[in-house]
């Protein structure tokens, strides 16, 4: 999605422009699941072999085809945030002042030049009770009333779907002034998530930062795999190769346990192979670590369920008993499993992302990022999954600025590719919460590989089809066709329904 060259030309200019600037420590905690992201030096020898002229060479390529000319006359543009964990709204308005943050400043900046770029007055609603569980009826009732307050929805992945079966959203490709070839679109994450061939309802890139920094990470602990294998590099050469498969995740992990209280049993007490939080959204990342095609779309761009395939059935058996060996523990409140990690007493740590890992840069041990594995080493690419309390971006069909919202979009997203995404990506991600070299390859892997999949993103309108994996490891159940047979004919049912909702209300 993102041009690398550029990507590390604007981390350089962006470090001349911020050169002494303090950084500002900014969590991401979500009840969803997800938190946020260590220091100057190694990434500046990549990004100082590109110059300003490289820079301008490419410039024409990565400006959006917005006309400068064009003015909205001060009109102003609401955007509704769900903020439930406290900190989205930042990701979009920041702070409300420059501070010397990079990452802050370039947010803040971006949205200065659009505003002067366009005419424009853009205003940012942070709701404090829009969470994965509150948001589909908060959205619901504004479309059910017809309110024209907001211009756009940043809502969260898992209740936003929901809108689908109520109609009152914007087919996004009839605004013409959104450009889908540019760099800063997530195309085959929006492709995803249609139903039908002609029509987009929700908006995944570079300005929906959340698509890229909730993209799930497995975190290393580099010390204590250095004191258990020997070099922790060995683990980058694992994904670097190919070789890095969930059985080969699994027998490092086991390998590493050790039961310090000898009590027989897996506890936080002992020295982990894996400690997660929960085992529900834990689960969803292994679960689509495959190429397993859980659902295709159609000729006419329908969905069709494929629950059932041999991969789906080996994945199922595998997750579970990884999830349930000895040293992975599992099903406790996320400070317990974070500061086993932070204590150097488990090797993996589960259900973080990207944007997490700034709140383990006090980490006295060094750690390292991985992606989730390949299922077995015939995989050609590994597959990031991007949690589903991640906000998505719609358009209410009762906008008053649906004349006005697609070039808005066009030029936040042309800039937050320019700007936002250098300054965390490139400098605040690869360099200050980084620990080695290798790692700038490791989030690119990361970073190139987010995806999701249709029945794991409308999860919640059908029945919970894309969470059976959860269900397996919490019952401790490796027969995936059982888990399956109970859950297939309620998945056809609401998926007809989801259909017929989207014919009903949607369909161009």
């Amino acid at each position: 999605m993102q041009n690398s060259a550029f990507r590390q030309a604007a981390a350089l200019m962006l470090a001349l422009l911020f050169l002494g600037a303090s950084f500002l420590s900014c969590s991401e905690s979500a009840k969803g699941g997800d938190k946020p992201v260590q220091s100057v030096t190694q990434s500046d020898a990549q990004a100082g072999s590109v110059t300003p002229e490289a820079i301008e060479e490419d410039e024409t390529l990565l400006r959006d085809s917005i006309p400068d000319d064009l003015s909205y006359n001060g009109a102003t543009i609401r955007i509704f945030v769900s903020n439930g964990s406290g900190q989205c709204e930042q990701l979009y308005a920041g702070a409300g002042e420059l501070t010397g943050d990079v990452e802050n400043d370039a947010i803040i900046q971006r949205n200065l030049t659009t505003e002067e770029r366009l005419d424009i007055k853009l205003e940012y609603v942070g709701d404090a009770e829009g969470a994965w569980n509150t948001i589909a009826s908060i959205l619901s009732r504004f479309i059910m009333a017809g309110d024209t307050t907001y211009d756009l929805y940043l809502g969260n992945e898992y209740g936003h779907v929901n809108l689908i079966t109520l109609g009152g959203i914007q087919n996004i490709n009839d605004l013409d002034a959104i450009d889908f070839d540019k760099p800063w679109w997530n195309v085959a994450y929006m492709d995803e998530m249609m139903i039908g061939n002609d029509a987009r309802f929700f908006l995944a890139g570079d300005y929906i930062i959340e698509t890229v920094r909730m993209a799930h990470t497995l975190f290393f602990n580099k010390n204590l795999y250095e004191d258990t294998f020997g070099k922790p590099e060995e683990l980058y050469d694992f994904v670097l190769d190919g070789t890095w498969t969930i059985d080969k995740l699994a027998s490092v992990a086991e390998a590493a346990y050790v039961d310090l209280n000898n009590n027989g049993q897996s506890d936080p007490d002992d020295r982990l192979g894996y400690i997660t939080y929960l085992a529900a959204a834990s689960v969803d990342p292994f679960a689509y670590l495959g190429d397993i095609p859980y659902s295709v779309h159609d000729e006419n761009g329908y969905i069709v369920l494929n629950l059932m395939s041999d991969q789906a059935v080996t994945l199922g058996e595998k997750v579970v008993n990884f999830f349930h060996q000895p040293g992975s523990v599992f099903q406790m409140s996320s400070n317990v499993s974070g500061a086993v990690f932070k204590e150097g007493r488990a090797l993996f740590l589960g259900l973080q992302s990207l944007g997490t890992a700034q709140s383990y840069r006090d980490m006295e041990n060094d750690y390292g990022f991985l992606p989730y594995p390949k299922l077995d080493e015939n995989q050609r690419a590994y597959h990031s999954l991007v949690a589903d309390n991640a906000l998505i971006g719609s358009i209410p069909s009762a906008s008053l600025n649906l004349d006005k919202i697609g070039a808005v979009l066009e030029v936040l997203s042309s800039e937050t590719w320019r700007t936002v995404m250098p300054a965390w990506y490139e400098t605040s991600l690869k360099i200050k919460y980084s620990r080695d070299d290798i790692a700038a390859q490791i989030i690119d892997l990361i970073h190139d590989s987010t995806t999701t999949n249709f029945i794991y993103a409308y999860s919640n309108p059908l029945s919970g089809t894309g969470q059976i994996m959860r269900e397996m490891v919490g019952n401790n159940n490796t027969d995936y066709a059982s888990a399956v047979a109970r859950k297939e004919k309620v998945a056809k049912k609401s998926l007809e329904k989801l259909i017929a909702a989207y014919e009903e209300h949607l369909a161009p």
